[in-house]
């Protein structure tokens, strides 16, 4: 009796266990298309999202919905109307026209692993710890934050420009360190747009860090950003896809993920707002409503 107990709930483990794993990774999907989740959820189906045995999909007429099979490595594509469910090891079409199936070459497959283990599915993110000053400004009616660089970022260019967004403190500086935590360059902070004269040489491959500090003491905001060597800055422009009505959307996903996996946020953030979506640091998507 122990062993018969002892196996119904070795078939339940692992069975709870196959259930958790993504079966397919979107590659592309129109603004109509709806996933619903095994708990009857609908959300906007959304490159990058990983779908689980039990969502099922609806494909509106006009509509057109494309996957990875993560068990097979070959891409699926369905054009509406269809009604679509993910089952243990595929998609199966529960109505609608014959699936389209292509493969996927061997690098677009090591982004996708590369991506699903940066971006693990969520469990809770710790919030930054902030300091003091931070603290302070964050009570404040508009606190001063960046818009540009993201902090980490890799710059493709050896001109940094800044963006800020709210009060700006009076009488601040636009404080820059070198990796060595050398002062390199001091700028008024007079906008909240900052582009900083050629008299500031940055070098390709240099790492820096900054912060935002008031006249009379106090830092505001802080971050850093590192330049690409020449070389990878040329090898990621060059392989820009063209932003055009006939380029493929798993094109453009595939480039915003190679640009994304190498901190290139400002342009892999150009690539997601083209496909009409947005991403949180912790790569989870998101449509971009007009």
């Amino acid at each position: 009796m122990r062993l018969k107990w002892f196996f119904l709930l070795s078939l339940l483990f692992t069975g709870g266990v196959q259930a958790s794993e993504p079966v397919v990774f979107v590659l592309a999907a129109t603004d109509k298309v709806v996933v619903t989740n095994p708990k009857g959820q609908k959300y906007s189906a959304l490159p990058t999202q990983r779908l689980l045995h039990g969502h099922t999909i609806a494909v509106p007429k006009g509509q057109r919905f494309s996957v990875l099979i993560l068990n097979t490595g070959n891409r699926r594509v369905y054009n509406g109307p269809a009604r679509l469910k993910v089952i243990a090891d595929t998609v199966r079409v529960l109505s609608g026209p014959a699936v389209k199936v292509f493969p996927v070459e061997q690098a677009h497959l090591d982004l996708i692993d590369q991506w699903i283990n940066l971006y693990a599915r969520p469990r809770g993110v710790p919030l930054p710890k902030r300091d003091k000053a931070e603290k302070e400004d964050a009570s404040e009616a508009n606190p001063l934050r960046v818009l540009q660089p993201i902090d980490g970022s890799l710059l493709l260019t050896r001109t940094p420009e800044f963006v800020f967004r709210g009060d700006l403190p009076r009488e601040g500086n636009l404080m820059i360190f070198d990796s060595r935590g050398k002062r390199f360059w001091v700028e008024p902070l007079e906008s909240e747009y900052v582009s900083l004269p050629p008299a500031a040489k940055f070098e390709w491959g240099q790492s820096f860090t900054w912060e935002v500090r008031r006249l009379t003491g106090g830092r505001v905001v802080h971050g850093s950003f590192h330049i690409a060597s020449e070389e990878t800055a040329r090898s990621l422009l060059e392989a820009r896809v063209p932003d055009h009505a006939s380029t493929l959307p798993e094109l453009k996903l595939f480039y915003g993920m190679r640009l994304q996996l190498a901190k290139a946020f400002k342009e892999a953030n150009e690539v997601w707002e083209s496909l009409g979506m947005e991403l949180t640091v912790q790569g989870q998507p998101s449509r971009i409503r007009p």
